[in-house]
């Protein structure tokens, strides 16, 4: 089954002459298994196309589908349980709960969805010692470095069962080094199952994907398979 679909998505902003077309009919899908980026300039509707996929927008046209359920048609209360159990997103500010440590913030959405205290918080030190900060596990954000809290972000987001795994920029505070652990990182969560979107400004890092969206304008204008072809297609995207 199709994990993430978008059907001819619109999304405006506005309304009369300051209307925004933040996304043009747009019609994606990602299958189990696969890793897709999407890049292009900025304002040409990549986090927006995010924000959609995850749930936390809505449509002004067409439709977004997780695996094989239309988004609009679900209650608040099961959008939510939707986004805990199925959707990690990986923002680009982060979200990480000041008052709460490193591991109390990546165990949360088990916590929310009914797992024990205990088993949630063995399986959120699990998904940290994965992006290799188990020592701070105890610390709270404010005591944490930006790619530190970075890493921590990734870890709630991948923690768990999740099946769809969204990254906005997840590599924005880190060094070149821990960037690439990152992306192994979600390349071997997508190897074992789950579906990923990417969005990014490297080309780099856009080459650990099974292909590459390019946006502009809030229209998909072109798309490709692994880079170096990528490459090219961005310079002539912006």
């Amino acid at each position: 089954m199709t994990v993430l679909e978008l059907r001819d998505v619109h999304r405006t902003h506005g309304a009369g002459e300051a209307m925004v077309h933040a996304l043009r009919g747009v019609s994606i899908a990602v299958q189990p298994g696969e890793l897709v980026a999407v890049m292009g300039p900025s304002g040409s509707g990549k986090s927006t196309l995010l924000n959609l996929a995850g749930g936390l927008d809505g449509p002004t046209g067409g439709e977004v589908f997780v695996e094989g359920t239309a988004i609009s048609q679900l209650s608040r209360r099961s959008l939510a349980a939707l986004r805990r159990r199925a959707i990690g997103y990986v923002f680009q500010d982060l979200n990480l709960l000041p008052s709460l440590t490193a591991i109390e913030n990546v165990a949360l959405p088990l916590e929310l969805d009914g797992m024990s205290v205990r088993k949630a918080r063995a399986v959120a030190a699990k998904a940290l010692d994965d992006v290799a900060i188990s020592e701070l596990a105890l610390r709270f954000p404010d005591e944490m470095s930006g790619g530190q809290q970075q890493r921590v972000a990734i870890a709630r987001a991948v923690v768990g069962e999740r099946r769809l795994v969204l990254a906005d920029e997840p590599t924005g505070a880190l060094d070149s080094q821990t960037g690439e652990s990152v992306l192994r990182l979600l390349r071997a969560r997508c190897d074992a199952g789950a579906a990923g979107v990417l969005v990014t400004h490297d080309a780099r890092h856009a080459g650990w994907a099974d292909r590459v969206i390019f946006l502009r304008d809030g229209l998909v204008v072109d798309a490709s398979g692994p880079l170096p072809e990528a490459e090219g297609l961005l310079e002539a995207a912006s």
